[in-house]
């Protein structure tokens, strides 16, 4: 039973439209938290403090913050809109040009069904207030939108011949986009014709005010506004703003009566709608190692305040369908015990409005003006975070699995690419590979920071059987993700710019190794490390000596391996630093050495002491006779320039025969070895040692 219930969450969590909401609402995070930040400090429930900042010297700072509040919740759905387009665009991996159009369509479409220009156009729909339709309308034209573009009678393609591939996109849409948009113009006339209302915002609202219309403020009443209005924010609708009438008119502070708005407020919504407070709270005592933790961290200055936007839209909760469960029964918990609190007299009823800004545990104190008014929220508080805290689990999991599964599509996808040779472009990209990508990389810069990531150490060993030494390579096991596939690491550094950093954590633990193994082993030994031609471009060389000198390590036991694949143009630049590194004493090979053309230019500038053969020539060898001949080609023209030939990858003894036949009697492979920790390498260079 539970594991069809993970198969479903897994299912719901990976739909197409929750992802473009997810994705569309994480996008507004910096907005969230710039206005979230304003709003909280601008309302600061500190007597002195509010009448400085609206004084005649520092009423600046007011008007200041008003202006950043205003400037970012007051079009809020209109931001909302544009993420939620480039979202689903980005879903669709569509390219630039064409995600425009997808904003385009969804403001359009917006825009009309809001009355601009008439009385009846209100300028709270840019704000908050319309977050429901700032979802439902940029969702449905873009679907539609998508759907439209591909008919072939309102393409117009035969007019867009020989045009700009922009303007002809453009042009292409024309159609479509008018189409959508005039549909949800007749949608918002026909709302007037049927209903008398000019927007479906007001619609939505008129009903549930009717819902609460003469109605006393009593349990029944209370709960309803509790679960209605928590129901609502699920779905992205602003339930307080909807339901505000319903809060001023039924639920006054009055004598005698248990529920209101201020009780409410005090006792059900700490740290905002949902009772967020306790997703707080369990994200950073529980969550210490994940990313929501650090969203925790952004979100407390203002949950502490009541406001509660960065975890909503940041997490998100909003259209989240583990998350909502929580969202809702949290609430209805609190009110449970908060409303039988005060009517069996355990906790005096609340007396007096405060800000709603209040921070949780002084509101209670002030509104009752008893500690038992702290305490019960405390109790709350707790119990919230024991029923929030399984649901934040299961979120994780399943964000977990959606980041896997496109970690793997990426990883699939890169080896494609390397077997053409071809160089891949990640963090630029804006599908959901681009924003694993664009998660690993920030991972990998703490991972280096905290010299998280590791070496191993395959052996290389010759014909004789005596081990020469080994390569290093790098590792890095992900707390989420597992060991991740190296040649990845080294494309997400070169892109993301972090080469330098990992190179010079590379070349610290090589020498340390260095050291460890010479103290331990006293013949003769070399430990070879990879770097990418890119690397030459930077103070590879101080790097390197720094750590010779640290460890007091022979530059003669440190090898540098270049990879032949990634060679750039011979450059007065690149020669300065190769003739540097072979004169202060480091072996240079070549990685993946071919028959190439930069294979043979770089062998014919006589810095390189040995190449190793790319591993498609060794593993194709025993059924191509064309790879023999290339490799004993090798062989012997490595033989004339003085030059060692190691083979990789190599994995049974009938290659082995092959390679000593055909003149290589150096070898890599897991028929010796796989690669082994530093301990374990030393263990094998001892047995392996000459005699």
């Amino acid at each position: 039973m539970r594991a069809l219930c993970r198969k479903i969450v897994y299912k719901i969590e990976g739909n197409f439209l929750l992802t473009v909401i997810r994705h569309g609402l994480v996008m507004m995070m910096p907005f969230i938290l710039t206005g979230g930040i304003a709003c909280a400090v601008l309302n600061l429930p500190i007597p002195a403090y509010q009448e400085i900042i609206t004084g005649d010297y520092f009423g600046w700072i007011g008007w200041l913050l008003t202006a950043i509040y205003n400037g970012t919740f007051g079009c809020f759905s209109i931001a909302l809109v544009v993420s939620l387009a480039i979202s689903f665009a980005m879903e669709k991996n569509e390219t630039t040009d064409k995600a425009a159009l997808y904003v385009i369509v969804a403001l359009g479409s917006y825009g009309a069904q809001l009355n601009i220009g008439t009385e009846h156009f209100e300028t709270e729909s840019f704000g908050s207030t319309g977050t429901f339709l700032a979802i439902v309308i940029p969702l449905t034209a873009c679907y539609l939108y998508s759907w439209l573009k591909k008919v072939t009678f309102l393409s117009m393609k035969e007019y867009t011949v020989g045009m700009e591939v922009i303007c002809g996109n453009a042009i292409q849409s024309f159609l479509p986009v008018l189409l959508i948009i005039g549909f949800y113009a007749l949608v918002a006339k026909g709302l007037t014709i049927m209903f008398g209302v000019y927007s479906l915002q007001s619609l939505i609202s008129n009903v549930f005010c009717a819902l609460f219309e003469n109605k006393q403020a009593g349990f029944r009443q209370g709960l309803s506004y509790t679960v209605i209005l928590h129901v609502l924010w699920v779905f992205g609708i602003h339930g307080s703003h909807v339901l505000e009438p319903v809060a001023q008119n039924a639920f006054k502070l009055q004598d005698g009566v248990v529920f209101s708005k201020s009780m409410f407020d005090v006792f059900v919504v700490m740290g905002g709608c949902g009772t967020t407070i306790c997703v707080l709270i369990a994200l950073l005592l529980f969550f210490r190692k994940d990313r929501m933790n650090r969203i925790a961290k952004l979100a407390f200055p203002t949950v502490i305040f009541n406001l509660n936007e960065v975890l909503n839209f940041g997490l998100p909760i909003v259209f989240n369908p583990i998350l909502a469960i929580p969202f809702i029964l949290t609430p209805i918990m609190c009110y449970l015990i908060s409303y039988g609190g005060v009517y069996w007299g355990l906790v005096p009823p609340v007396t007096q409005d405060i800000s709603w800004t209040t921070p949780v545990l002084v509101s209670g104190y002030m509104a009752t003006g008893s500690i038992r008014g702290s305490i019960l929220q405390l109790l709350c508080i707790i119990l919230g975070v024991s029923l929030y805290l399984p649901f934040l689990l299961i979120h994780k999991k399943a964000r977990e699995k959606s980041a896997k599964n496109c970690l793997k599509l990426l990883i699939s996808e890169l080896q494609e690419l390397e077997e053409k040779n071809e160089v891949p472009k990640y963090l630029m990209r804006t599908d959901k590979m681009g924003l694993v990508a664009r998660m690993l990389l920030q991972d990998l810069k703490m991972a280096i920071k905290k010299k998280e990531l590791f070496l191993l150490y395959q052996p290389q060993i010759n014909s004789e059987d005596v081990c020469l030494g080994a390569e290093a390579l790098i590792r890095w096991k992900h707390p989420v993700f597992g060991f991740i596939y190296p040649p990845l690491i080294i494309y997400l550094a070169k892109e993301g710019g972090l080469l330098p950093k990992l190179e010079g954590l590379l070349f610290e633990m090589a020498c340390e190794a260095i050291q460890i193994t010479s103290k331990e082993y006293k013949g003769d030994f070399k430990i070879s490390v990879n770097i990418t031609a890119k690397s030459l471009l930077w103070d590879i060389e101080s790097c390197i000596n720094e750590n010779l000198k640290k460890y007091q390590v022979p530059a003669e036991k440190l090898w540098i391996e270049i990879t032949e694949q990634d060679m750039i143009a011979n450059s007065n630049i690149v020669i300065d630093k190769l003739s540097h590194l072979k004169k202060v004493g480091h072996t240079l090979l070549i990685d993946d050495f071919g028959m190439g053309h930069t294979s043979l230019l770089y062998l014919q500038s006589n810095y390189f002491n040995v190449v190793k053969l790319d591993g498609s020539l060794v593993g194709k060898m025993l059924d191509l006779e064309t790879n023999q001949k290339i490799i004993s080609s090798i062989v012997k023209l490595g033989s004339d320039l003085d030059v060692a030939v190691i083979a990789e990858y190599v994995e049974t003894n009938r290659q082995k025969e092959k390679l000593l036949e055909l003149g290589c009697k150096r070898y890599q492979g897991y028929l010796f070895s796989k690669p082994v920790s530093l301990e374990e390498f030393i263990a094998y260079l001892k047995k392996h040692a000459q005699q």
